[in-house]
């Protein structure tokens, strides 16, 4: 078994920690049971707090937001099985691969299926970002609601 990053364990541990708190912040702490059926209210939380994708981000080092994401993780975690997974910096990584400052992956905890960057995985707080996201004006309506489930498919984990 791969040891988890100590980067990582101190990011769950204080979300976890702060989980009880935010909870009640929202008014609806009975909510938060970890079922895919709570992620409805979750996505009505987010709509209701940020206005836009540019609000959201503004605010993703935010303990609201840092407590959602490992919310959304949490529930793929428990439902499918998967696990957190984590990416440090590493200085000698060339610009825009894995590692480097420049890309997603780095310091992002995700949940995956498998160890490997290319399995099935989700990176809950960009889930949390595709709510806000509005359908491009060419988009048909089809195309549309599928931007309404980004914390659902968070769940699906599928290749």
């Amino acid at each position: 078994m791969t040891q988890m990053h100590p980067e990582l364990a101190a990011w769950l541990t204080r979300q976890e920690a702060d989980f009880p708190s935010w909870a009640e912040a929202t008014g609806t702490p009975e909510t938060w049971d970890f079922s895919p059926a709570s992620l409805n209210a979750l996505e009505a939380l987010i709509r209701e707090r940020y206005a836009d994708t540019r609000a959201i981000d503004a605010a993703r080092h935010s303990t609201f937001v840092q407590v959602a994401s490992w919310y959304v993780g949490e529930i793929a975690r428990r439902v499918n099985g998967a696990a957190w997974h984590y990416l440090p910096a590493d200085p000698a990584a060339l610009p825009g691969a894995p590692g480097s400052r420049q890309s997603v992956w780095t310091r992002t905890p995700r949940v995956a299926q498998g160890p490997a960057v290319e399995t099935p995985r989700v990176f809950p707080l960009n889930a949390l970002v595709a709510i806000l996201v509005e359908p491009d004006e060419n988009d048909d309506e089809e195309t549309a609601s599928e931007w309404g489930g980004p914390l659902r498919d968070a769940l699906i984990l599928e290749a």
